[in-house]
């Protein structure tokens, strides 16, 4: 198909979310993603990569010990980092500066942030923090006052978790299950109550999963990734009642090398990555095909995610919650195909510096993501 008939497709497709769409707060992937941030847990630092790879920059802070799990706030941009040994969480703002802390007495190595960007409207949505040697999701506002703690009668050594479209959590359960799997998926529904464990042969201390918004037309059914860092150190795809869909073993990636998974985030066109503890980056489109690999340089490479953009400005991101249209170093230059900059014009819509973050309702992430997923194959054939 010609350039200009895929601008004629995307402006009527983006035209008719307009219409029927509102913003929420944005669900992972968010609409529009930058640069990627990985966390460099022996040399204490985050290091920032563009999607193809080319390192921009490293920054830390006094008193971050092993950074793990990586958020960002889905209304104003803050960087959330987990310190697994410093017992804290430590927020940074877009230009990499110290904020400020989140500490409890019961921080026991906290390794996972995540935000729920599931209740829709929310101004102000709560943390949730793997409080791993805690055994226990603990739920904070973002002020650092903690709501509510759960765990599961098998949660052992809580690491990374996700939340899907219907509201529930996936935790990446490291160590237990109650199928005798030594590691696990936790399912949590949306009031925190356990539903059920679930693995797959071949899956030792996992690491990390990433909710996958493989939709079909109007329905909903996310599926969810996940990885393996010991036993056959493979990457695994997940329905929601723990049936598996995929898997991506070692010898069948690339040219075999070995890898060992940790961290997972997906862009905005569906592609995910993965983040090996042998300080290497792994991208994949979202059937599960290998793309490219990058290394990550010393530090050894544990979790990963996406820097969240506005959707409503230019070819560029401009960091959620940044208003000042001056951009910076630390602004990552995006795709600049003229298909990109049709969804920018379509789309256009002002956004003060509290309301970053948005995204479409369930039907337009629908209808987004397959006009994302034509293009991707338009552009390969095109």
């Amino acid at each position: 198909m010609h350039t200009q008939s895929k601008k004629h497709f995307l402006t009527l497709t983006v035209t008719i979310l307009l219409l029927i769409s509102g913003r929420a707060a944005a669900l992972l992937p968010f609409e529009k993603t930058g640069n990627l941030y990985v966390s460099m847990w022996q040399a204490d630092e985050i290091a920032v990569f563009t999607p193809d790879g080319t390192e921009l920059e490293r920054f830390t802070a006094d008193g971050l010990n092993g950074p793990r799990g990586i958020a960002f706030n889905p209304v104003n941009g803050e960087i959330w980092i987990a310190g697994e040994f410093s017992d804290a969480i430590f927020i940074f703002d877009h230009q990499h500066q110290l904020l400020r802390t989140l500490e409890h007495e019961d921080f026991d190595e906290p390794v996972g942030v995540t935000f729920r960007t599931t209740d829709t409207g929310s101004a102000d949505p709560l943390v949730y923090i793997s409080n791993s040697n805690g055994n226990e999701i603990m739920v904070f506002d973002q002020s650092g006052v903690l709501q509510r703690r759960f765990t599961a009668p098998d949660l052992s050594d809580p690491n990374c978790s996700a939340f899907m479209a219907d509201g529930s959590l996936m935790v990446s359960n490291r160590l237990g299950g109650s199928n005798g799997a030594f590691g696990s998926i936790s399912k949590f529904d949306s009031q925190d109550n356990f539903l059920l464990d679930f693995s797959a042969a071949g899956i030792a201390s996992l690491m990390a999963v990433a909710r996958d918004p493989n939709i079909p037309a109007m329905i909903a059914d996310d599926t969810l990734w996940a990885t393996s860092g010991s036993g056959d150190t493979g990457i695994y795809e997940f329905d929601l009642e723990g049936n598996l869909l995929n898997t991506l073993l070692p010898a069948a990636i690339d040219d075999g090398r070995a890898i060992v998974p940790q961290g997972i985030a997906f862009d905005d066109a569906g592609d995910f990555y993965v983040i090996s503890f042998l300080n290497e980056v792994l991208k994949f489109d979202s059937d599960g095909n290998f793309i490219l690999r990058f290394p990550t340089g010393s530090g050894t490479s544990r979790s990963t995610a996406f820097q969240g953009c506005n959707p409503d400005i230019g070819d560029r991101c401009v960091p959620l919650g940044v208003a000042d249209m001056t951009l910076d170093s630390n602004v990552a230059s995006t795709n600049t195909d003229p298909i990109d900059s049709v969804t920018t014009d379509t789309t256009s819509e002002s956004l003060d510096s509290s309301s970053g973050g948005g995204a479409f309702s369930l039907f337009a992430v629908t209808m987004l993501t397959i006009t994302r997923r034509r293009l991707q194959k338009l552009r390969r054939v095109s």
